[in-house]
């Protein structure tokens, strides 16, 4: 019988951009766990949460630009702690989809995801 393997994937209190997270909302924890997949080429609308949330990408990759300009991109097992309240959108300029997984950590009814018009 193997053991079993446990990997810290990230550990973090900052978005990627190196911003520090906010307090979690009062109210009735909600917790809420999303399965993207992204066409090669998709980009994504410009949007910002509220939020605090993180992933996983499990294939391929994305890039996530702020309104600031600026931007990270991860790739297949690479952790995303996404920006909270400032607008952003993801993009996948890699040739295959991307497939990501994300953890939001809210309370009530937050919107999770909010859009900019």
């Amino acid at each position: 019988m193997r053991d079993v393997e446990v990997a810290c994937v990230t550990d973090t209190s900052e978005s990627w951009d190196g911003t520090l997270l906010p307090a979690y909302p009062a109210g009735t924890p909600r917790v809420t766990i999303q399965r993207g997949v992204i066409p090669p080429g998709a980009t994504m609308a410009m949007h910002r949460h509220s939020v605090v949330n993180a992933g996983v990408v499990l294939r391929g990759e994305l890039t996530v630009v702020s309104d600031t300009g600026a931007e990270r991109t991860f790739r297949a097992g690479e952790a995303l702690v996404e920006l909270v309240g400032t607008p952003h959108y993801g993009v996948n300029r890699g040739g295959a989809e991307t497939e990501v997984v994300m953890f939001y950590a809210g309370a009530g009814d937050l919107p999770l995801s909010e859009p900019i018009e």
